[in-house]
Order: C-alpha cells, then structure tokens, then sequence
C-alpha cells in the first residue's frame, strides 16, 4: 500500500535534478569562498571570530527579553539576565577584540584536539574493535593538529580558524558538487 507521502518522495528528485546548476555554481562558490579562506587565513579568522560575536550578542539580547517573561519568578529572572549579560559581554569581547579572541579559541581547539586524540587511541585499545587502525588514525591525527597548535601558539590563533573554516568550505563544496552531479544524473537519465 502506498503511503500519502510516497508521491512527493518519488517526485522530489525529479524536481530537484532540474536545478542541478545551481547547486553545481553553489557548490563552486562555496569552494571559491574555501581557498580564499585558506589563502587569506588571518582575515578568515577575524571575520570568524567577529561572526561568532555577532551570534553571542544576539543570543544575549534573546536571553534579556526571554528573562523579562519570566520576571514573576525572581530567582529566574536574575538568573537569566545574569546568563544575558555574561553571553554579551563574551560577545563584544569577540567583537571588538577578534585577534586575542582567536588566540583563546585556538588554545582551547588545541586542548580539544589534544583530549580528543588520547580519549580515541585510549578507546581504541579498550574496546578491542575491529577496525582499530581506522581508531588510533583519527586519535593520532588529533593529537597531530593538538600538538600543531599548542606549540606554536599563540601564533597558530593568527591563521588557524581561518584555515579550519577554509577547510570545511571546501569539503562542503565538493559534497555539493558531487549532489549536483548526481542531480544532473538523474536529470539526463541513464548515461548508459
């Protein structure tokens, strides 16, 4: 039996395989936007870190009106401005100060990264998987891009959110690119 919405599931690639160009040009665009940050790793990271800023400080204005409904709760209400004011201030921290702010950031991915490695490989030996080279890679890759920044910082805060974000642009874009390559598959039928 087929279910109400088995149509549109049907239908939908159809639909989207029409407009296989535009997501090839966005894929492309985005991948433009990728090397750019790469190549222009210092600017990424400012426009990073003040977008970040930006979030932060529209988030603490939602969190100051959200504390206003529930001013009949005292106890709740400061609470929530506190938690308001505190995500601003990080915010215009973000904002106004985006290479120091980087600094922080980076140390703190460094530490991530690092914690991350030794909890995987440490995984890795403990559950006695199959597949534990694919465990001890990742871990030492994460150990790798830990040690990376944390000896060379504070220098590695100047160009290593740019590049990071530089890098997941890119891989987005050849996701995309590939999407749009299946859709225009799909649209032009069987090449065979």
């Amino acid at each position: 039996m087929q279910k109400p919405f088995d149509v549109f599931v049907l239908e939908a690639p159809d639909a989207l395989a029409v407009h296989w160009g535009w997501a090839l040009a966005l894929g492309v665009a985005i991948g433009v936007l990728g090397i750019l940050a790469i190549i222009r790793a210092t600017a990424a990271t400012k426009i990073a870190v003040g977008f970040l800023g930006i979030l932060l400080i529209t988030s603490a204005a939602a969190i100051l009106l959200f504390s206003v409904s529930v001013a009949g709760l005292w106890s709740d209400f400061f609470v929530h401005v506190l938690w308001g004011v505190l995500v601003g201030v990080v915010g215009v921290i973000l904002l106004t100060r985006p290479m120091l702010s980087a600094e922080a950031l980076t140390l703190m991915i460094a530490f991530y990264f690092l914690i991350s490695g030794f909890s995987t490989i440490g995984y890795a030996f403990s559950a006695h998987l199959d597949g534990l080279w694919v465990y001890l890679l990742q871990g030492g890759v994460d150990l790798l891009l830990g040690l990376l920044l944390l000896t060379g910082w504070p220098f590695t805060g100047d160009w290593a959110i740019g590049t990071f974000v530089g890098i997941d642009l890119l891989f987005k874009s050849w996701s995309i690119i590939a999407l749009a390559l299946g859709l225009r598959a799909i649209s032009e039928g069987p090449l065979f």
